[in-house]
């Protein structure tokens, strides 16, 4: 529903594909169309005009045929009906004359244009002119009689253009006309392809749009196209991330709620008793006993904070800072140097040779190296050593050797999991630090190990990151 909503708000500023279709393929179409239509008009132009051009000077070959010689003049032997059987259609006007070597005319149309002063025997030629404003062909051609050789006459046929113009328009929408209804047929089936198309982009939509903010259910993936099951896979794959989200937190709520019961209950009966007491030693330790669980409600409150923090639902998503663990396990093995004395412990620290960086968040891999050693301080009886190192070797390995109690290995997987604490250790910890530890080294592609400590006394604990990238 949200999504729908969010769609009907933002509708206004999307191009649907179909507008994209008329504001983009539609004036191309159109454009091609105008062109090639000019082109087609220019050919049929062409190959209809030679045509009639070589009528026309059919034409006037026919008038070379019907030249007489009579006493020794040229004369022209051209009735009506012979004129008429020339024209090629009635729309048309037909205009002849023939004239002699001395450019006299013999026969004809006096309306008709001089001819070519360059124009060679036997060679006809086909020029554009005008008479009275029309537009005529005039075909041309200079002969020398059969029967008189030594004297050259110019033949000259003229037509108007009716005929030609009317033939090429017929040529031209011939040809425009199919195009122009197969590009609208085109459009026609390309917005009906598209529409069936979007059908499952629909059915998609009326699924979200019919579903609760609750429900985070995988869509259906039946019948759905090739182009379109990359999305429905994606929408899944964001709906999973989703509902593991929601059930971090919901985890979080719940734990949180549930380690938090218990030392707020005990902070309100040392409260609710300290306001009995009248005794100063009584009161003073109702006070140390009210000033630990603060302490250790505080604490977990921190850890559960830190722990919310990292359980993001995508372990690979941290920021690729560049980070010298040098430094860093430096500044938190200083800020534990004072528990580590008050309760008597021996805390070393070997940095590497080599610089020790890394690519992740600051903050999270803080609380990553703080957990690890301050595990060791709660777990290792007094007296005890603790040894913090880091190395180089084209991997950095973070290693965390403390004198304490151990983990059996029956229990090192499970100490990895959420408020697991292995029986009968004396430790005052919530459970949280290793897991917390855990969450930070998946986020960052590390690897966290548990073996015993030196001489098989206690715990060893690596974590080892892989390769920074360049």
């Amino acid at each position: 529903m949200a999504l729908a909503i969010y769609w009907q708000k933002n509708n206004v500023k999307r191009l649907s594909i179909r507008k994209q279709l008329l504001t983009l393929f539609v004036p191309f179409l159109f454009g091609l169309w105008i062109v090639s239509a000019v082109l087609s008009f220019w050919l049929v132009s062409k190959f209809s005009g030679e045509s009639f051009d070589r009528d026309l000077i059919s034409s006037a070959d026919s008038v070379v045929g019907r030249l007489r010689v009579k006493q020794g003049r040229i004369m022209v032997d051209l009735p009506p009906a012979a004129i008429a059987i020339l024209k090629h259609d009635d729309s048309d006007k037909f205009y002849y004359r023939v004239l002699d070597s001395e450019g006299k005319m013999i026969s004809g149309d006096v309306d008709l244009p001089q001819p070519s002063k360059d124009l060679q025997v036997d060679v006809p030629r086909v020029v554009a002119a005008k008479i009275s404003n029309k537009n005529v062909h005039v075909a041309e051609i200079k002969v020398s009689p059969d029967e008189a050789q030594d004297q050259t006459v110019i033949v000259q046929v003229a037509e108007t253009t009716n005929v030609r113009n009317h033939f090429q328009e017929k040529m031209l929408l011939s040809i425009a006309v199919p195009q122009l209804l197969t590009i609208l047929l085109g459009l026609v089936a390309v917005w009906y392809g598209i529409s069936k198309i979007l059908t499952p982009l629909r059915i998609l939509q009326s699924q979200m749009a019919s579903r609760t903010r609750l429900d985070l259910s995988p869509l259906t993936d039946d019948e759905t196209p090739d182009e379109v099951y990359p999305l429905v896979l994606a929408l899944n794959h964001l709906l999973e991330r989703l509902r593991e989200e929601i059930k971090a937190h919901q985890r979080f709520i719940a734990n949180a709620a549930h380690q938090l019961r218990t030392p707020l209950a005990g902070l309100k009966t040392y409260s609710s008793i300290g306001t009995e007491m009248t005794d100063v030693d009584d009161l003073k330790q109702v006070v140390h006993e009210l000033d630990h669980g603060i302490d250790r409600a505080s604490r977990m409150v921190t850890q559960l904070l830190a722990l919310a923090r990292t359980d993001s639902g995508n372990p690979t998503a941290v920021a690729n800072a560049r980070v010298d663990l040098n430094f860093l396990v430096s500044d938190v093995t200083s800020e534990l140097i004072e528990q580590a004395i008050l309760k008597k412990l021996e805390l070393t620290y070997e940095s590497s040779q080599l610089p020790a960086v890394i690519n992740g968040e600051q903050t999270s891999l803080r609380h990553l190296i703080f957990n690890i050693i301050e595990n060791a301080i709660v777990y290792t009886e007094p007296g005890g050593n603790i040894l913090v190192s880091l190395k180089q070797n084209g991997k950095v390995t973070l290693s965390v050797v403390d004198s304490g109690t151990g983990i059996p290995s029956d229990e090192r997987e499970k100490v990895f999991e959420r408020f697991y604490r292995v029986a009968g250790t004396n430790g005052s910890g919530s459970g949280l630090g290793l897991s917390i530890v855990q969450e930070v080294a998946n986020a960052h592609n590390a690897s966290v190990s548990i073996e015993d400590g030196q001489g098989g006394v206690g715990t060893t604990i690596h974590v080892e990151f892989p390769p920074t990238n360049s």
